[in-house]
């Protein structure tokens, strides 16, 4: 593989310093007399791209992993990254590059967005293909306003530029979360799980007792769990039952006996043993020091 050379007048004109405007918005097409539908893997200073395919399947180099991408397409280039591209022959699709002190600009004002924004991403698939339609009326907005001069120009560029962003976001948190249903096993089945605690937590039920219920073993169901929250199923039923008992502590005058049994713990000393091994407190020490707090 030939080694990414930096790129200031083949694919980019010039450096980041003589662009002129917001951004510069390009269709692919618009340089296959240059790179003949094939672009060598380069890099640029101080400039960022986004790609979008409109169609076609593409074959990439991003930061020197090759992959396959079948359009439609967004994909995300930061500066000082290496990418190249083999295009199908007329491939519809546009590029955006724009100075990377115009991107710090708007990031500032987008913090939630530095997440992705220094490293090479991309969305592409049937999961986001819904979603990645509806970006192209977006470029080929971007597209003509670029040919106009008015001096509202780079205004409306900027503004379309950051619903891109905006969108980009959206989709690769969508993309994040189904990466993480997959890698979790039945995911459905702990929401279930956990509607149901939050129903019966007054019944101290057990994880055999969910498990029954929800027509698994107690292994399965607290494997699941686990992988889903960091938590056992044990632990999640007992934090929502503590949950319960320091509302009646603090917001009742039901005695410490009374709230016992309303939990259905055999005794009172059962429940005061299991609220201070969770909490680090008896439950008398903590309904005196929460009403001394609220005095």
């Amino acid at each position: 593989m030939a080694e990414p050379q930096l790129d200031r007048e083949r694919y980019v004109l010039g450096d980041a310093s003589q662009h002129v405007g917001f951004l510069n918005c390009e269709r692919i097409s618009e340089r296959s007399h240059i790179h003949g539908w094939h672009v060598d893997s380069h890099y640029h200073e101080g400039l960022a791209q986004l790609f979008f395919f409109a169609d076609g399947e593409i074959l990439g180099q991003l930061d020197f992993e090759g992959v396959r991408i079948k359009a439609p397409a967004l994909i995300w280039m930061p500066a000082l990254v290496s990418h190249g591209f083999d295009y199908p022959e007329n491939t519809l699709g546009w590029v955006i590059t724009l100075p990377s002190v115009n991107l710090a600009r708007l990031a500032h004002g987008m913090p939630w967005i530095d997440t992705w924004l220094s490293r090479p991403a991309a969305i592409f698939g049937e999961d986001s293909r819904d979603g990645l339609a509806q970006l192209r009326p977006v470029f080929e907005e971007i597209e003509a306003e670029h040919g106009l001069w008015g001096e509202e120009r780079s205004a409306i560029l900027e503004a379309l530029f950051r619903i891109l962003l905006i969108r980009f976001h959206r989709m690769l948190r969508d993309a994040r979360s189904r990466e993480t249903r997959s890698r979790i096993p039945h995911l459905a089945l702990v929401s279930e799980f956990e509607a149901l605690v939050d129903r019966d937590h007054l019944k101290n039920r057990t994880v055999s007792d969910y498990a029954a219920e929800l027509s698994v073993t107690s292994t399965y169901l607290t494997r699941c769990v686990k992988a889903a929250t960091g938590r056992t199923a044990g632990e999640i039923i007992h934090d929502r039952l503590v949950l319960e008992a320091r509302r009646l502590i603090v917001f009742t005058e039901l005695s410490i006996a009374e709230i016992a049994y309303k939990l259905h713990f055999s005794t009172p000393s059962y429940f005061t043993r299991f609220f201070t091994q969770l909490t680090g407190e008896k439950p008398t020490t903590f309904r005196s020091r929460m009403r001394a707090n609220r005095s």
